[in-house]
């Protein structure tokens, strides 16, 4: 092998002990603009390598380990054995709310973009370094061994392309915005936000990805205020808490736990929301995620500090909320701005042999809900059909909520039939009724469509006031017995599916 190196970086970090390392190992050291003036003023004998981009075919051979070339300053290059290189990060500029896409042509890097992909190419020959992460244990070898086995080399290349790729899939999705995620051809460039502690199980490895140059909006964007490393589980309740809690005007609480809604209440305060939650469901709030609309005050923390809830977020908590909530061991308070909806948005889920990509579900109604009764809901089953509605669309489908007064009063999801979801929240509000007297009208939201036999069950159960889609065939005959029975009924004219 030649001893030789090329250096050309942005990111400095350690670039100067890897020219020093292979400098005393004998290394002649070749390297371009800011990285030449860094050995320079490091008193490092490096020699000046300029070129205007495109690079020339020329000086890519060189790069790539082939041949040797001479640069525009008449520099003669030889075959390189170590290249250094990396990009400008143009996804950190691209998350600031003032870049335009009119400067991002400015930023782009071609030349290192090229120099990269000529080393890499040439694998075999050519050790290719990407990520400052490298430099140490490449250097270790050449210092113990004078080379690299082909499989680390291979493995340096593929890290590389690895790289090019996301550069350039970055590029990509933000010239086309997030709308191009159905065409036929898909690039998805992520960005490690965070390693997590655990995935679903404790036997699972995880970590949580953005979009890479996308502004930070949603959890990516959560302040972790105290408390400790959070897994994959977390994430999912803070996800679906958060996101429901926000649906409300008015002040509102959501405890959530395994993904889905365990209880919602909206009232006057946020103690209140937190004591009418906590009522509703006691046993799902254990263990669970509270999420509020509104700053925590004192007096919520207060309540937080004597129960077992692990994660909180808020767009806000006041000094003395904080205060108290550092003080539970074990209690994770998480501060998050309410997320900025985009129309483009988009649900992965993986299956087998591929990936699914849908359009988001971020409407909550399609226009205002059609009454299909004689008797209207009153003012007070109005509003509790909606906050019901609400908490329906996060909740897992099939999926049935009862509510009264200002609160859930039992959720059931994930069911295989709407009836059994049904039943299952009758069954929940039986089992509270023994220690929560009634706390004025019932009413039902249901995911899905109704069939006839279901909504008998709820009628006779005591519901008063019924939201549902609508768009069955037994779509008449509940409007009928709803007539029978004294109820009200309105139809969305749109679902909710939660898989």
């Amino acid at each position: 092998m030649d001893k030789t190196a090329y250096l050309s970086v942005y990111d400095k970090t350690g670039v100067e002990d890897l020219a020093r390392g292979l400098s005393e190992l004998g290394f002649a050291l070749y390297a371009s603009g800011s990285t030449y003036k860094l050995l320079k003023e490091a008193g490092l004998e490096a020699e000046d390598v300029r070129y205007t981009p495109p690079v020339p075919a020329g000086v890519l051979k060189a790069l790539s380990g082939r041949f040797p070339a001479v640069s525009e300053n008449g520099v003669e290059l030889p075959s390189f054995y170590v290249v250094a290189a990396d990009l400008y990060p143009v996804a950190g500029l691209m998350e600031q709310e003032e870049f335009g896409v009119a400067e991002l042509s400015n930023y782009l890097d071609q030349a290192n973009s090229a120099v990269l992909r000529a080393a890499a190419k040439d694998f075999e020959n050519v050790i290719t370094l990407s990520s400052p992460a490298d430099y140490g244990p490449v250097l270790r070898a050449l210092q113990e061994t004078g080379g690299l086995e082909p499989a680390i080399k291979q493995q340096l290349a593929a890290r590389a392309w690895q790289y090019l790729a996301a550069y350039d899939a970055t590029v990509a999705q933000y010239l086309s915005g997030p709308g191009n995620l159905l065409d036929d051809e898909v690039v998805l460039s992520l960005r490690k936000v965070t390693d997590l502690d655990y995935g679903e199980n404790r036997h699972q490895k995880a970590a949580f990805y953005a979009l890479s140059g996308a502004r930070p909006r949603g959890l990516n964007a959560a302040k972790l205020l105290c408390g400790g490393g959070l897994n994959l589980n977390h994430y999912l309740d803070l996800d679906t808490a958060f996101e429901l809690a926000v649906q409300f005007e008015e002040p509102a609480c959501v405890l959530a736990k395994h993904a889905r809604p365990a209880a919602v209440c909206a009232a006057g305060t946020q103690a209140d929301c937190l004591r009418g939650a906590l009522r509703a469901d006691p046993a799902g709030a254990v263990g669970g995620t509270a999420a509020f609309n509104r700053q925590v005050d004192a007096a919520a923390a207060g309540i937080l500090k004597e129960v077992f809830v692990e994660n909180v977020v808020a767009p806000g908590y006041s000094p003395e909320a904080l205060a108290i909530l550092r003080l539970k061991e074990g209690l994770r308070a998480l501060q998050l701005g309410a997320p900025v909806i985009s129309p483009h948005e988009v649900e992965l889920h993986s299956v087998s042999g591929g990936v699914i990509i849908e359009s988001k579900d971020n409407a909550v109604f399609s226009g205002e809900p059609v009454c299909a009764t004689r008797r209207r809901p009153s003012e007070a089953e109005l509003r509790l059909l909606k906050l019901a509605w609400k908490t329906s669309k996060y909740a897992k489908t099939y999926a049935v909520v009862l509510a009264e007064g200002n609160c859930t009063a039992a959720v059931s999801a994930g069911e295989s039939s709407t009836y059994d979801a049904v039943r299952g929240a009758l069954w929940k509000l039986r089992d509270k009724r023994s220690i929560l007297p009634g706390a004025g009208p019932l009413v039902m939201a249901a995911d899905a469509a109704l069939p006839l036999k279901t909504l008998q069950a709820a009628l006779a159960g005591g519901v008063t006031a019924v939201i549902q889609p609508g768009g069955w065939q037994d779509d008449d005959d509940c409007a009928r017995l709803c007539d029978d029975k004294g109820a009200a009924m309105l139809f969305t004219g749109m679902r909710h599916f939660r898989h």
